[in-house]
């Protein structure tokens, strides 16, 4: 029998292929999650002493070629770290609801997401149904 999750706007939902996470598996994405936090929070601080860093400042040439590095350097840095804190805000977010008891199941439809899309992208917050009608209305 399918285990069956509850939709917050409906009725029950069967979950995908009837399977769910187990405590072993949902603790292994935990700490996955947990220690890809902890490298995204090691990087955006080294991304930001990195912008922070008025070294670009001082003088060194009237090089065109040398200003259209540094300003390019500082762009893909800026760029890095908005992609780093927007993992980081979803990881958070994902952290939480496993905290609330609602982590694994699809935000848009309420079914379980299927426990190998988590494994492959532990933030997953829609079922790959969900994902692609997502994508394709983008």
């Amino acid at each position: 029998m399918a285990e069956r999750t509850r939709d917050p706007g409906g009725p029950a939902q069967p979950a995908a292929g009837g399977r769910s996470l187990s405590k072993r598996r949902l603790a292994a994405l935990r700490r996955q999650l947990e220690l890809e936090r902890d490298q995204l929070v090691t990087q955006i601080d080294e991304l930001e002493a990195d912008f922070r860093d008025d070294s670009w400042r001082e003088p060194r040439s009237d090089d065109d070629a040398f200003t259209g590095t540094t300003t390019f350097e500082r762009e893909r840095t800026i760029s890095l770290a908005h992609n780093a804190r927007t993992l980081l805000g979803q990881i958070d977010l994902a952290l939480t609801r496993m905290e609330a008891g609602t982590y694994g199941s699809c935000r848009s439809c309420g079914r379980l997401i299927d426990p190998d899309r988590l494994e492959a992208l532990p933030q997953a917050l829609l079922c790959l149904e969900c994902q692609r009608t997502a994508e394709r209305t983008r």
